[in-house]
């Protein structure tokens, strides 16, 4: 008696077996593909899918066997799986990511390309190298001319001459009314909101002139929290600044628990650190709370911009020493060189240094 299948199965089955193996292997790199992220305009993030395409109307993916379209009005940002993989080499060398990215745009990735160019960029703007970041975010611009990160390219750009100060004030308020310019001729309404907000902020305009234009780009940006977020947190900086603290402090303290940006998050939190300092007199507990705000920007938001993160740790140095608590000085020289270390080029490291 014969247990198993007879022989004249076995080389069937076999032969089943081998044709389906090739199909298996097919499907398995549509399954493992799907590892990109997508970060809406309103915190939501829709993961484990492929990115198809990118450009400054649409962004086309895949999950699953669906294929989505969403307006690029409503993406914030986009994380793909293979990313780390691809720039392996350049990581941390913005020339190599460069590079790379040259070869993804000759060979027709262009979501891949996009990507490397604007982080090859964010790491020559960290290194100080302006030159190289520009010249780097003019490569992305012409070869890629509707790029879906275009919009967070313009906020590098702006961001670096708003940086600036009065410098860089004039470039800044002329790239945001170009922009602006050509994104309502285009039809591109969040990306022509954002140039409007850039123009505000560029714009130097006088105390009660500069908040009245930031709560009309507040009130314009119901579709974009985010925006939103961005624009409450400048109006209560500059409440701050005017002393109408008790409104500044409502909408920092409602940003701060409601918004899903880092760094708008991040802004509010220093915000409130500096209202505590600013009114702090001779009170050694406010100081301390200030300091506990300041430790929270890069404890809790360490992803948010590294403007945010040296002028967190800068007036950390000053709570600190205000304060004057146990091991206040460990406290100072730790934030010292964290400073000094990581935002070299900074105003504030710069300050820091000079004992300022």
């Amino acid at each position: 008696m014969m247990l198993g299948p007879s022989p004249a199965f076995a080389k069937p089955m076999k032969s089943r077996i081998l044709l389906l193996a090739p199909l298996l292997a097919c499907l398995a790199p549509v399954a493992t593909a799907q590892n990109d992220k997508i970060v809406k305009t309103d915190g939501t993030v829709v993961a484990d899918v492929k990115i198809e395409s990118y450009d400054m109307r649409f962004l086309r993916y895949s999950k699953g066997n669906a294929r989505e379209n969403l307006a690029s009005e409503q993406v914030d940002k986009i994380e793909l799986g293979k990313f780390k993989d691809e720039y392996a080499r350049g990581l941390t060398d913005p020339d190599a990511m460069v590079t790379t990215a040259r070869e993804k745009l000759a060979a027709k990735e262009f979501v891949m390309a996009q990507l490397g160019f604007l982080r090859a960029a964010e790491q020559f703007f960290d290194a100080g190298k302006a030159s190289e970041a520009m010249g780097t975010l003019d490569e992305l611009a012409k070869g890629i001319p509707e790029a879906g990160v275009g919009l967070e390219a313009f906020r590098l750009r702006c961001g670096y001459y708003l940086g600036e100060g009065t410098k860089g004030a004039s470039s800044a308020q002329a790239l945001a009314k170009k922009f602006q310019a050509d994104a309502t001729a285009k039809g591109w309404s969040a990306a022509a909101l954002e140039g409007q907000f850039m123009e505000v902020l560029s714009s130097r305009a006088a105390p009660k002139e500069f908040q009245a234009a930031l709560r009309g780009v507040v009130a314009a940006a119901g579709g974009n929290p985010t925006l939103g977020d961005r624009a409450n947190v400048e109006l209560a900086h500059s409440l701050r600044e005017t002393k109408s603290l008790g409104e500044a402090s409502k909408i920092y303290e409602k940003v701060a628990e409601e918004t899903k940006d880092v760094h708008a998050r991040a802004g509010a939190i220093l915000g409130m650190g500096k209202t505590l300092y600013e009114q702090a007199g001779d009170d050694k507990e406010a100081f301390r709370k200030a300091l506990l705000m300041f430790l929270r920007v890069r404890l809790e938001t360490k992803d948010s911009w590294a403007s945010l993160q040296a002028d967190a740790l800068y007036h950390a140095i000053l709570a600190a020493d205000k304060w004057r608590g146990p091991e206040f000085g460990q406290v100072m020289a730790r934030c010292r060189n964290l400073l000094v270390n990581e935002y070299p080029k900074s105003e504030w490291a710069e300050r820091a240094r000079a004992g300022r």
